[in-house]
């Protein structure tokens, strides 16, 4: 009879446990928690700004008058073309408000035809920002029927 080989000795060391997923970092919460205030400070404020006479504080689903109202709002802080063709620093920002506007004056329309002429002229706005024609006589002059329809609206 041959003598068995004794079996080797145990690792010094126990072997690693399996990788386990580290537990979230301290600042998911601090930034989730920011998220959300921030967007509810955004909400408050706009109901704040526009106080309950506002139109553009309506809150039905179907309410053409906010959304007019509110296209009109918007398009109150969107200076002369003559500016956003200059380079302005804040000019992408315009040109977002301007659009935007556009499609709440598309949505007034389609939802009461008493829009129809306001929604044409913001359409016609928003042709000369998609092409990037801002200069001259015809875009100031969309700019202005845009301005000057706002102001009957608020009349």
């Amino acid at each position: 009879m041959t003598a068995s080989t004794p079996p080797p000795p145990p690792p010094s060391t126990p072997p690693a446990p399996p990788a386990t997923r580290r537990p979230p970092s301290r600042w998911v919460a601090p930034v989730v928690a920011a998220v959300v205030a921030a967007g509810a400070g955004l909400g408050i404020g706009w109901l704040l700004w526009s106080g309950p006479d506002s139109a553009a504080s309506g809150t039905g689903v179907d309410d053409a008058a906010a959304d007019a109202a509110g296209a009109c709002q918007a398009w109150q802080r969107v200076p002369a073309f003559s500016t956003l063709a200059s380079g302005d620093k804040d000019a992408a920002h315009h040109f977002n408000r301007a659009i935007s506007a556009a499609y709440l004056a598309q949505t007034a329309a389609e939802l009461d035809d008493r829009y129809k002429a306001l929604n044409e002229a913001f359409q016609d706005v928003h042709g000369h920002l998609r092409t990037f024609k801002v200069e001259g006589a015809e875009a100031e002059a969309a700019h202005e029927k845009v301005t000057t329809l706002c102001a009957d609206l608020d009349g």
